[in-house]
């Protein structure tokens, strides 16, 4: 099953339910910008979709995108926003959208936290996303190292990108202070 398309999103927004997350990386000339949508249902968080951008996209369509997702999925509760190299991006999406919107500048210890939280909802087996062989290769692409600092270096082989896994890990870590289950926070 391939993760929804904007129309499909658009479409169905009607019909899905739960709290939402959205995760969102950001590239423009060597990496992609992408956006990923978590739906929370209790513990379990599901990837509803996922969009990758043309290389060079420019971020106010990138943004845009976002303002269209939190306006068609009214529940959502989060954006979360890889920052680093781009830390107005926030700044003006706080003000196109009516939703908490929290910038993580990803550091050797912000990704190990970010991924840190990926990896321990995936154990618990409470993530499900559909097959995407793009992020599935993006997952088991990720290489990690033990500095002397004693700190885990993440890195992607040569030729390949992470770029939908920040986007996943991001919105999953926006989901770490959720409301508990049958409490919901609607936007105002």
């Amino acid at each position: 099953m391939k993760p929804l398309d904007a129309m499909e999103v658009l479409n169905l927004a009607s019909n899905l339910v739960g709290l939402f997350f959205i995760g969102v990386d950001l590239g423009k000339k060597r990496d992609h910008s992408v956006i990923a949508v978590i739906q929370k249902n209790g513990d379990i968080l599901r990837l509803v979709f996922i969009k990758r951008f043309k290389l060079g996209t420019e971020y106010g369509a990138v943004m845009g995108a976002i303002r269209v997702l939190c306006e068609k999925l009214n529940t959502v509760q989060k954006v979360c926003v890889d920052q680093t190299g781009a830390e107005f991006f926030v700044e003006d999406l706080k003000k196109v959208v009516r939703v908490p919107v929290e910038g993580v500048m990803l550091t050797v210890p912000s990704k190990q936290e970010v991924l840190g939280h990926l990896r321990i909802v995936m154990q618990a087996g409470k993530l499900f996303y559909p097959y995407d062989p793009d992020l599935l290769n993006e997952i088991t692409a990720e290489r990690y190292e033990l500095t002397k600092s004693e700190q885990i270096h993440f890195s992607h082989p040569e030729g390949t990108h992470d770029d939908g896994l920040w986007a996943l890990a991001l919105a999953v870590y926006a989901t770490r202070h959720a409301p508990p289950p049958g409490v919901a926070i609607l936007n105002p």
